[in-house]
């Protein structure tokens, strides 16, 4: 049986990932729809690969025949995830991506029972969309079990920016809610104004704004905590225009407009630039009594480098038999010290 189906291989990330894979001596099988393209790569790292189309049901499933894992780099994943997640469940194969669109995880809890019964594993969101941030979410749970309120935020440093993929996402699904969205009481709601709070992130406070990321959704999920928050920092000019997005998002209904957007995008990251990117991640939970846990993660190169790097360490732990069966967050499927699966990562509490 091979090792597992790396889809998307030829994508920024996935490049990354199967690359990491092979280093750390494993044999994926490469997949994705363009047969020149994987041929090449598969000849240049020797390893097999399997043409197959999302919308082909028969190709997917000779695609991760005989495979354990399938591991999604392909995105938009609102368009992948639906169809790759029905063959994991047609040919019980454990199912990880690296998205961070709140739909897929609603397609993923849908699909529990038959996952469970199955006895197979999904687990949406395996790269830094949102291990980082949810093992942290744990980790304070665990330091305050009774906190009521979550705040999450994280911060790149250096000069390496979003990947392509993920940009690319980003717009794809402003149609699909505000990006001003938290969690009140227990419900997903918008916000009416973007808030803004200051974080210390180890290097003095640093202005943060409120922005919607996959905690929302699945730290809850994690924690059952019932307000949380997401702050990201980001340049006054690029808060401005995603302000301005939210107004008009109506607009990025129609594909002209999204594909006019992904026009502006600018291509990944250098190996240089991210070598001297590092993020880091902060996180607070309070009580109703008034009780209060901080705490802080450093670590590489959010988008491609701890991506790959999360994602790749969760197979190898699937391949090693650590599963645990049905819809999973990574908290839930590993704990808290996931993080410490990739290379350079520390943990410290914040008085």
């Amino acid at each position: 049986m091979a090792d597992f189906l790396l889809y998307g291989s030829t994508g920024y990330v996935g490049r990354a990932a199967a690359d990491l894979a092979v280093e750390r001596g494993l044999q994926p099988i490469l997949s994705g729809r363009n047969a020149e393209t994987l041929s090449k790569q598969a000849s240049d790292l020797g390893l097999e690969y399997r043409v197959a189309s999302v919308d082909d049901s028969a190709a997917l499933d000779v695609a991760l025949a005989d495979t354990r894992v399938v591991l999604n780099c392909a995105g938009p994943f609102i368009r992948t995830a639906a169809p790759m997640l029905d063959a994991c469940l047609r040919t019980n194969t454990h199912y990880l991506d690296i998205t961070g669109e709140p739909p897929v995880y609603e397609m993923a809890s849908t699909r529990d029972t038959a996952a469970k019964q199955a006895g197979i594993m999904l687990l949406p969101s395996a790269g830094f969309d949102v291990v980082p941030t949810d093992c942290l979410a744990a980790y304070l749970t665990q330091r305050l079990p009774t906190a009521t309120t979550l705040t999450l935020a994280f911060r790149a440093k250096g000069p390496a920016g979003m990947p392509p993929g993920t940009l690319n996402t980003m717009i794809e699904m402003i149609p699909y809610g505000s990006n001003k969205q938290h969690r009140v009481d227990g419900t997903v709601v918008a916000a009416s104004t973007r808030k803004t709070r200051t974080i210390d992130f180890g290097e003095g406070e640093e202005k943060a704004s409120m922005m919607t990321w996959g905690d929302v959704i699945l730290a809850h999920k994690s924690t059952g905590i019932p307000n949380i928050e997401n702050y990201l920092v980001l340049p006054p000019e690029t808060v401005k225009q995603m302000d301005v997005v939210d107004r008009i998002r109506p607009l990025f209904r129609l594909p002209f407009v999204r594909e006019m957007a992904k026009g502006q995008l600018r291509g990944g990251a250098t190996a240089e630039e991210r070598e001297h990117t590092q993020t880091a991640v902060w996180g607070e939970v309070t009580d109703d009594a008034g009780g209060i846990a901080v705490a802080r993660l450093h670590g590489p190169e959010a988008g491609l480098v701890w991506t790959a790097a999360a994602a790749v360490g969760i197979v190898q732990r699937i391949l090693g038999g650590d599963v645990t069966p049905g819809f999973q967050t990574p908290s839930t499927a590993y704990g808290p010290d996931l993080i410490f699966d990739v290379d350079g990562v520390v943990r410290e509490d914040v008085v």
